[in-house]
């Protein structure tokens, strides 16, 4: 009797197999032998056919969900159902002033800065880069010149199109730009009424569904099509104003290299709107923000949330979708309502950001979101209110110790790894809010850097920066977001750089800020790890460690050691081990437990000899659990900074550690004390 073809294997030989099995029990194949005939060929074809058949079919299905899909075509496809249109290369911005000289003889009383007044920047690995000005800007005289203040300029040739309408040839009035490298943001689109009739009517970008667009709205939409290509269309009459045949389409935007242009900070202009007249131009935001186009794995996940959000601002994942979305500048958006505020404050909700490239957001940008993204769609009793991010920065110590048999590279080189390990450890798990830093994955990292690296340990500091006010007492609170370690006479906090500070005396001295090694705590309690057995007697319990004047008693019940009483907790401890000698046992095994969640702040300096002196011997307080300090009525009258920047570094108490609201942990790369990496080899 014949069998049916099984039709579950999808691979060749699965395939192949099933045919010949199925052939095999046909009458007229008794006894064949296929493998040795022509016949197999056959089968071979059969196989690869339908072999390709199913690998087909499996990736067509693949392509008809977002969540499988592999074509970024398909993607975007599947995002435009969802309202959404992935995000451009944005263009990497500047914060300029420009100033101008009246012409001799001129009698103008304001000037105009044009869109796309040009400027060419300072090379960066060679390079220059075009930065041209977005919006047209005006300003009055003002003591013989004219004065332009924080105006942006983004990075990019700016290009301009002209299309002629005809339904005849464009029903759906479907225009596609043909450059790639566009950044949407400066799209700005004029219709022509014609030819011979020159009035223009501006069109402003419809982003979604939920704007109201009326019959006679001049509004245009905006997506990317199957080439990857963006496309403008227009209304149809009802939904959007429709153009009429012979009207002009007049399109220009700006073509932008993305991220290549981040951290610029000079510029001269390259084409003069006031001819005779000298441009001054001065920085006050270097470029920053720029980033290539969204890609398939971001576009998967964000046009789901922006779906939901729906383009209404009730939950703070709305908020944080839409700010994402509205204004694409940004490294990390973190928002949270005001009940989760301590204490709580209800009718607003927070956000704070972290910008691309950057470290600090504009006055301008937070009112930008706040007006023009928040507000609108916000709940109407909910205020929104911006919080600066709070920088933790990473300091790595890093001893690697490799095997120089296992590799041709040189000790620099393991260490040149090492550095882009570590950085590349960075660049993916930190610059984020609500974020969990794990020691095991920095490890893991370095160890994965050279095959030769045998192992390597790493001493992490978080580091705080704050601008005290010079000559004014006053306190401060340094978060750090993290439970500190209980320092010790060689890992303590600390303070940098040196500063000036008054004396009881008053003079001034150069001076630093450290934790107290006296308010390192005493012993609470000793636990039990190991009773031991055989104690005749009552042992005697030895305490060492770095402070003094712990004493402790055994109490023995059956020959075991049940118990350990502290009769004096000591003090100056951050550090200690004890021990049981005596009673004629063995096998008992301890460990000390420090008391005190406190510690104390001091400021010194040394004096001619290099002696320590102490200044004041209580200027702050450590919050070891809770992972902050206070300063109390610090009054510093000078910084050894040139940004009048202090710093304070501590150790966190754990391997394993995370953020939350407007916290942020981050490696400064152009700070070459945030890596120090010390390469060893290992011993023969």
């Amino acid at each position: 009797m014949s069998q049916k073809i099984r039709i579950t294997e999808l691979d060749f030989d699965g395939i192949k197999a099933n045919l010949k099995e199925f052939l095999q029990s046909q009458p007229e194949f008794t006894d064949y032998d296929f493998d040795g005939s022509a016949l197999s060929v056959l089968l071979d074809v059969l196989a690869y056919n339908t072999h390709y058949l199913g690998y087909y079919l499996n990736m067509v299905g693949n392509e008809m969900f977002i969540d499988t899909a592999q074509l970024r075509e398909s993607v975007v496809s599947h995002a435009k159902l969802l309202g959404y249109t992935p995000r451009s290369r944005v263009a990497s911005q500047a914060l300029i002033n420009v100033s101008f000289d009246e012409v001799s003889g001129g009698s103008n009383s304001s000037m105009t800065l044009p869109r796309f007044t040009r400027f060419t920047s300072a090379p960066k690995d060679g390079k220059s880069y075009t930065f041209v000005t977005v919006e047209q800007q005006v300003e009055s005289k003002a003591n013989g010149s004219f004065a332009f203040t924080s105006v942006a300029i983004k990075e990019g040739n700016p290009v301009s199109y002209v299309f002629d309408f005809d339904s005849a040839t464009n029903e759906k009035q479907v225009f596609e730009l043909p450059d790639v490298g566009i950044d949407t943001l400066t799209i700005a689109v004029q219709v022509q009424k014609g030819a011979d009739n020159f009035s223009l009517e501006t069109f402003e970008l419809a982003e979604d569904a939920t704007t109201v667009v009326s019959a006679n709205s001049a509004v245009y939409y905006l997506e990317e099509n199957r080439n990857g290509k963006y496309q403008i269309y227009f209304g149809d009459g009802v939904i959007g104003k429709a153009l009429d045949d012979g009207n002009l389409v007049l399109v220009s935007y700006i073509v932008t290299s993305g991220d290549e242009a981040n951290g610029i900070d000079s510029f001269k202009l390259s084409s003069n709107p006031k001819p005779g007249s000298t441009g001054n131009v001065s920085v006050s935001q270097e470029s920053s923000s720029g980033q290539l186009a969204e890609d398939i794995e971001s576009i998967r996940f964000t046009a789901p949330k922006s779906f939901i959000a729906q383009n209404r601002a009730v939950t703070k994942n709305d908020y944080e979708a839409l700010i994402n979305q509205n204004y694409p500048y940004m490294d990390a958006v973190s928002v949270w309502g005001g009940e989760e505020a301590s204490p709580p404050v209800y009718g607003k909700i927070f956000f704070s950001l972290k910008p691309r490239g950057n470290y600090e957001v504009t006055q301008t940008e937070i009112q930008y979101i706040k007006d023009y993204i928040l507000k609108p769609i916000s709940v109407l009793t909910v205020t929104p209110e911006y919080v600066a991010p709070d920088y933790n920065y990473m300091n790595f110590i890093v001893d690697v110790v490799y095997d120089p048999r296992q590799t041709t590279k040189t000790a620099g080189l393991i260490k040149t790894s090492v550095q882009t390990a570590v950085q590349g450890f960075a660049n993916t798990y930190l610059d984020t809010f609500n974020n969990t830093f794990r020691m095991s994955k920095l490890v893991r990292a370095i160890d994965d850097a050279d095959p030769s690296i045998q192992n390597n340990s790493i001493r992490v500091l978080i580091e705080k920066r704050f601008r005290p006010l010079l000559n004014q007492p006053k306190s401060y609170r340094l978060d750090f977001h993290v439970p500190l370690k209980k320092g010790t006479a060689l890992d303590r906090l600390y303070s940098e750089p040196s500063f000036g500070y008054t004396d009881e005396f008053g003079v001034v001295r150069t001076a630093f800020v450290e934790e107290v090694p006296q308010s390192f705590t005493g012993i609470d309690e000793i636990e039990v790890l190991a009773t031991g057995d055989s104690y005749t007697d009552i042992p005697t319990i030895i305490i060492d460690g770095d402070g003094e004047g712990a004493v402790a008693s055994a109490v023995i019940v059956n020959g075991k050691l049940k118990s350990v009483v502290v009769t004096n907790s000591g003090s100056g401890y951050s550090a200690a081990i004890a021990r049981v000698e005596g009673g004629g046992g063995s096998g008992a095994t301890l460990r000390p437990v420090l008391q005190g969640k406190k510690g104390t702040l001091r400021i010194y300096y040394y004096d001619s000899n290099n002696i320590k002196r102490i200044i004041t011997d209580d200027i702050g307080t450590i919050y070891y659990d809770d992972g902050y300090i206070v300063l109390n009525n610090f009054n510093p009258v000078s910084i050894n900074d040139p940004y009048g920047t202090m710093t304070f570094k501590a150790s966190p108490n754990t391997n394993v550690f995370s953020t939350s609201r407007n916290a942020i942990l981050t490696l400064d790369a152009t700070d070459p004390a945030s890596i120090d990496i010390r390469v060893g080899t290992v011993e023969s």
